[in-house]
């Protein structure tokens, strides 16, 4: 009888670290998919967003004329995250954890210190305007709440817009996954005026 209970508790080790180790090949496949802290400093970083040289551009008249690079530059220094939530939750998923802490390791970036960002929550079409507009606040906080509890940002460098389903990424398909994101973009120096 103890022999059976031998084999019985060998069995049941060994299914157990099987299902660990199931778990962390998908959890460490879906992360090789992510963008490492590196890349996000480096999309988030205002000195790759904007040269410090001047260009020769054409205007919208299509006269020749000088002006600075950083000054043509109207897009800041952003990047969409596809964070995964639960289903309708502010809830993060194995995933959306991995990548949220890549995102707080890049904010301890040198190039990224003294820079204040802000999360924009985005959702798809899919639910009411109303729903979508919370929802998206909700996961953008959530967001926020994270970086500032694990990796110890500053709670003033964060400042946080739900947009629900207002801007999506790819308004052909108002349903599609992509939409569903989170987007980080560099608002500058701490204390500058926009």
């Amino acid at each position: 009888m103890q022999n059976i209970m031998e084999i019985a508790t060998s069995i049941a080790k060994r299914a157990a670290l099987s299902a660990c180790l199931s778990f962390l090949a998908v959890s460490l496949a879906g992360a090789a998919d992510q963008p490492t802290s590196g890349e996000i400093a480096d999309k988030l970083s205002r000195s790759s967003a904007m040269p410090k040289s001047r260009s020769l551009v054409l205007d919208k008249a299509g006269d020749r004329g000088i002006i600075n690079a950083a000054e043509a530059a109207e897009e800041p220094a952003a990047i969409d995250l596809v964070v995964n939530f639960e289903f309708n939750s502010a809830e993060l998923t194995n995933d959306g954890t991995v990548l949220v802490g890549n995102l707080g390791r890049a904010l301890k970036d040198e190039r990224l210190a003294g820079q204040r960002f802000l999360i924009e929550g985005h959702t798809d079409a899919v639910g009411s305007d109303g729903f979508n507009q919370g929802l998206s606040l909700r996961r953008a906080g959530r967001v926020r709440q994270e970086l500032i509890s694990r990796f110890g940002v500053k709670p003033a460098r964060i400042e946080v817009q739900g947009f629900g389903e207002s801007r999506l990424l790819d308004p052909e398909h108002p349903e599609a996954d992509v939409n569903r994101r989170v987007r980080v973009v560099n608002l500058g120096e701490k204390g500058a005026k926009k």
